[in-house]
């Protein structure tokens, strides 16, 4: 189902450090924006969180240093382009992120001093393919899956005044015919902890029954997969209503470039990427190419050990796939990723099972972080315990997680996060 990319790794890692009035990223919004989220100051929220308990553990170099370690990756990378750090200056100002009724993906960044700079090493980082979807436009880093045109999109009324006091805001507005959903949310710090909040009201009537369908409908049994085990689970356990799984599953999976998949809505992955940060740790930069003034740093990503099922019709193999092999009486589709990275793929009449290793080597991880934390009234989420990877590192038993969970309550949405 997912290829994980070594580009999608290290930009999710650069990301990760990336964690009033408006800027000019707004005017990027598309017209037909569905969903957004957006920070007129990434260094405050990154500096906010940081000061958190969770953020110096993850980040100072008191704790684990994941900072000193993506800023050493990011240094070596520069300094074979002859660039310093002041050169890639991508997450020093405003972030803006939206999807489309379609499910197609926004990101802005912004705005940079040289954005030549800034694409030679983003060049050095992803692939040719995201490279692709990728522009900068008044100096600010433009990334769209979407073919409509980027622009025109009308702000929302109220998403200043929500701003206010808070370090970023949400706004949904899903419609799709005579279903409705709009509301707004924010990123603040409370209790220790980096908080998310969002409301989403529904407008209509077929709205209303969309939501009271939703609540009663009967959800997956996801822990009763044995293979269902690590820190990090993604889950939706029963289907959604078409207008909201396109805004949110097909976002999702478009993201993970998922393509041909009817998805119903219920799926779940996890993982364990606990283990893979901390190889990622001992991993020494590994240099690539002719020795001299032309060779470039590459840094050698770990594997990560994941399981995942999308439920849905109609679905097949993808394309891509040439090579197969049978497994447990099972025949799989192998993708081979640049890195060397292989997922087993198996496709099945309701189904789409992956794993990033050969499936009968697979172990399931602890889950008792899963098994303590989830619970079936919330019909999606993403839960991820930080314990395995402090301990792994420090030698300290904390408790650390990340939590987003999203649930029906009366006529609303509410969608709840938490780090810390």
């Amino acid at each position: 189902m997912i290829r994980m990319r070594k580009s999608l790794l290290v930009f999710l890692a650069i990301v990760l450090f990336a964690f009033v009035c408006f800027g000019d990223a707004l005017k990027f919004l598309p017209q037909n924006y569905s969903m957004l989220v957006y920070v007129p100051d990434l260094p405050k929220l990154y500096d906010s969180f940081k000061a958190l308990p969770i953020g110096q553990t993850l980040l100072a170099d008191t704790g684990i240093g994941l900072e000193s370690l993506v800023n050493g990756i990011l240094e070596q990378q520069l300094l074979s382009m002859k660039y310093t750090m002041s050169d890639f200056d991508l997450f020093t100002k405003e972030m803006l992120a939206t999807t489309d009724s379609s499910g197609n993906m926004t990101i802005v960044l912004g705005p940079v001093k040289n954005p030549t700079k800034v694409k030679n090493v983003l060049q050095s980082l992803i692939d040719e393919e995201t490279l692709k979807q990728t522009q900068f436009v008044e100096n600010y880093f433009v990334f769209s899956n979407s073919k409509t045109k980027i622009g025109g999109g009308k702000v929302p009324a109220a998403l200043q005044a929500n701003l206010k006091g808070n370090l970023g805001v949400t706004y949904t507005n899903i419609v799709d015919g005579k279903i409705s959903f709009e509301g707004y949310g924010y990123l603040r710090v409370e209790n220790n902890a980096l908080t998310f909040y969002e409301k989403i009201d529904a407008k209509t009537n077929d709205a209303k029954s969309a939501l009271k369908s939703l609540q009663n409908a009967k959800p997956i049994d996801i822990l009763g997969d044995k293979n269902v085990g690590g820190d990090l689970l993604i889950f939706v356990n029963r289907d959604i209503p078409e207008a909201l799984r396109k805004a949110t599953i097909d976002a999702l999976l478009s993201t993970f470039n998922i393509t041909g998949v009817t998805a119903s809505g219920k799926m779940y992955m996890c993982m364990d990427i606990g283990s893979v940060l901390t190889d990622l740790m001992g991993t020494d930069t590994q240099t690539s190419g002719k020795s001299g003034t032309s060779s470039t740093t590459q840094q050698t990503m770990p594997s990560i050990s994941s399981y995942s099922v999308v439920f849905g019709s109609g679905l097949k193999m993808p394309a891509e796939v040439k090579k197969y092999v049978t497994i447990g009486g099972e025949r799989y589709g192998i993708l081979e990723a640049e890195n060397g990275v292989k997922t087993y793929i198996l496709v099945k009449s309701d189904r789409m099972i992956t794993y990033t290793i050969e499936p009968n080597k697979y172990k399931p991880g602890d889950r008792a972080f899963f098994t303590s934390t989830y619970d079936s009234k919330y019909f999606a989420g993403v839960l991820i315990n930080f314990e395995p990877l402090i301990y792994n590192l420090l030698g300290k038993k904390v408790k650390s997680s990340a939590t987003f969970l999203n649930s029906v309550e009366g006529d609303s949405i509410i969608m709840r996060g938490s780090i810390k």
